[in-house]
């Protein structure tokens, strides 16, 4: 009976083993090959840290509780931004790459199973006339802040405190929230909303 056991504990060992070694064949999920983000978005999040740096490096004014001195404290930062950035322009944080990587992700969303619900979080408002968009620009007083749904968020890069993603009309934004500076945009990312 002693010889039974010990064959049966050998094979139990031999399967045991065998199935201990199938997860490393299959690649951990550590492992960057099996679950790293698409090279645009890695690109992406490297600009995005640039421009953090380059926020970081400017003087910073002390904080308050007064609405007008927040509001001027609001445009002396954006105005240094404005100043430390004068050449930046549309397309580079969200490249040309990145830009069809959002599009991408922001249309399966608009068309995947939380669609009517996507919808409802956003509210697309009327353009407004004679405005538009541009980069380091002031992301105006009466427009509303629209909130970008989390089935959205979910599938992006996510973003460091102090800039978030804004939905402006079709397009898709990267604002600066202490400067409430325009950072970069994607003219129509945002599909139409479908007629009944």
């Amino acid at each position: 009976m002693r010889p039974h056991r010990a064959v049966r504990a050998i094979v139990y060992l031999t399967v045991l083993a065998g199935f201990l070694r199938i997860p490393a064949a299959l690649g951990s999920p550590q492992d960057p090959s099996v679950n790293s983000e698409p090279p645009a978005f890695h690109d992406f999040t490297q600009r995005v840290q640039q421009y953090v740096k380059l926020q970081n490096a400017l003087p910073r004014l002390r904080t308050t509780k007064k609405r007008a001195e927040i509001v001027e404290r609001r445009q002396i930062l954006a105005a240094k931004i404005r100043e430390a950035r004068a050449g930046a322009k549309q397309g580079d944080i969200f490249t040309p790459e990145a830009s069809q990587e959002f599009r991408r992700r922001i249309r399966a969303t608009f068309q995947g199973p939380n669609a009517v619900n996507v919808r409802k979080t956003i509210r697309q408002g009327e353009p407004l006339k004679g405005w538009h968009l541009t980069v380091n620009g002031d992301y105006p007083e009466h427009l509303p802040m629209t909130t970008v749904p989390p089935t959205l968020l979910l599938c992006l890069p996510p973003l460091p405190n102090g800039l978030a993603y804004r939905i402006v009309g079709h397009d898709f934004v990267l604002e600066d929230k202490e400067a409430r500076l325009f950072l970069d945009f994607i003219p129509g990312a945002i599909p139409s909303t479908p007629s009944p």
